[in-house]
């Protein structure tokens, strides 16, 4: 789509005017997408994600495969356009077409915001779950040599509400109404990347240990069919402090690190540390410490004694102790609370994906369109967590998303084709020219 308005005089030189205006013809802001999209080809990430689904259109209207548009949706949250509207412009954009799969002049333009928009209302809940299969396939998949130990890190995350919602509550500890949705990440021992292996919307507020149960042993039984034998540690903050949860692991030989609420019992049960912990402080320039400890504790309606872990600390501010069950862990308790305490890593990939992809955009009023969007954002951060592990030994091996973006999607392009070609002018001026084009030949892209 071509506009020609009046051109703008910007006074930037002194002897020549400078004329403005959106001129230009078929160029993209997103040129660097086309890398994107092939390393989408090569793991087979959109392929997978619909052949999760059903099509219930008829053969005969349908102008954009689901292909298409699983594929435009989630290129588009790539790019850094979280909303179907945007769909309205990007239909045409040159780059977007080639990623998709179509010609950039001649091929038919993409869908338009109501097509989008009403994809997210056919997709059905247990499509989403079959989906968060996918997203855990990506991890299995990735070339490494078979881990000892894997680790999984459940978190919640806040979702504010935007209006009238369906299923949205008001949590007290947030103090707003929102969504929790449910994160789980894996991390192969001697990786640095916490892979995003699945993304729940949970209807409601409660410590739902059934799903939690599901969700975690679904998980344990996919990566005990891919590695025999590997170790499974379930870590978690005292959100998921449930029995329930406890019972399962020890029954199925996972081990875990879960954090504890304190109350009465174990303050008392860890007072010689913190006794210990507050002579130190007093006597230190910095009026801090820090001890470790640990000892048994059986609370009430737990089936046995268990082993808690306590870091005794004061700070400038006052005591800050810290309680975590842990069971089937190596090493003294500093060590087993450093293991727990390394779980923050899993709030930064949250973090990540809430201002890189918006994934917390889960402002539609139906519940089932939130689980989609949620579901699609999280494909899109994974084909990033891919890209990635693409760009190791690179400068961009532990770049977040927003820097990979800037770095290899967001190059000026000027797309131009004839009837034998098309041909992508990428911007000369691009300072990660090099780095774009290692990881091209790392996709086997070659010389033409």
């Amino acid at each position: 789509m071509d506009h020609s308005p009046a051109a703008l005089s910007f006074p930037l030189l002194a002897r020549k005017p400078v004329e403005v205006a959106f001129n230009g013809g078929r160029i993209s802001s997103d040129g660097g997408l086309l890398l994107l999209a092939q390393l989408d080809r090569q793991i087979g990430l959109t392929e997978r994600v619909t052949a999760c689904l059903t099509d219930p259109r008829l053969a005969s209207r349908i102008q954009h495969s689901l292909l298409d548009l699983i594929r435009q949706r989630v290129y588009q949250l790539a790019a850094g356009y979280e909303d179907c509207n945007d769909a309205d412009r990007l239909r045409f954009d040159p780059a977007l077409k080639l990623a998709v799969g179509r010609a950039p002049v001649s091929g038919a333009e993409l869908a338009s915001q109501p097509t989008l928009s009403r994809l997210e209302g056919t997709i059905a809940e247990e499509e989403c779950e079959a989906i968060n299969a996918v997203l855990l396939e990506q991890f299995l998949a990735c070339p490494r040599k078979t881990p000892q130990q894997v680790v999984l890190d459940f978190d919640l995350s806040e979702d504010p509400a935007h209006g009238q919602q369906e299923f949205v509550f008001f949590n007290g500890h947030y103090g707003s109404y929102c969504y929790l949705p449910l994160f789980v990440f894996a991390r192969a021992a001697g990786e640095r990347e916490e892979f995003l292996v699945s993304a729940e919307l949970p209807e409601g507020h409660d410590k739902d240990a059934d799903l939690y149960r599901t969700t975690l042993a679904r998980l344990v039984s996919a990566l005990r069919t891919r590695w025999p034998g590997v170790k499974v540690v379930f870590r978690a903050d005292a959100w998921f402090a449930l029995p329930e949860l406890y019972d399962w692991c020890e029954a199925n030989r996972v081990a875990y690190a879960i954090g504890l609420p304190g109350n009465a019992v174990l303050t008392e049960l860890s007072a010689k540390w913190r006794e210990r912990a507050n002579r130190a402080a007093g006597s230190s320039p910095t009026k801090s410490a820090r001890l470790f400890g640990s000892f048994w504790y059986r609370a009430q309606g737990w089936r046995r004694w268990r082993q808690v872990v306590v870091k005794a600390e004061v700070t400038p501010l006052g005591p800050n102790p810290r309680y975590v069950v842990v069971h089937d862990l190596v090493g003294p308790p500093r060590q087993q609370d450093d293991f727990y305490a390394a779980r923050g890593e899993s709030e930064n990939r949250i973090k990540e994906m809430k201002e890189a992809i918006k994934s917390d955009r889960t402002s539609c009023s139906q519940f089932a369109s939130n689980k989609v969007r949620l579901t699609l954002s999280a494909v899109a951060y994974v084909l990033f967590q891919r890209l990635r592990r693409l760009a190791r030994n690179t400068g961009l091996s532990r770049t977040q998303v927003e820097g990979l973006r800037l770095g290899l999607v967001k190059i000026g392009a000027l797309v131009k084709e004839s009837s034998r070609r098309v041909q992508v002018a990428l911007a000369s001026a691009c300072p990660t020219q090099e780095l774009w084009l290692r990881l091209a030949r790392r996709l086997l892209i070659v010389p033409g």
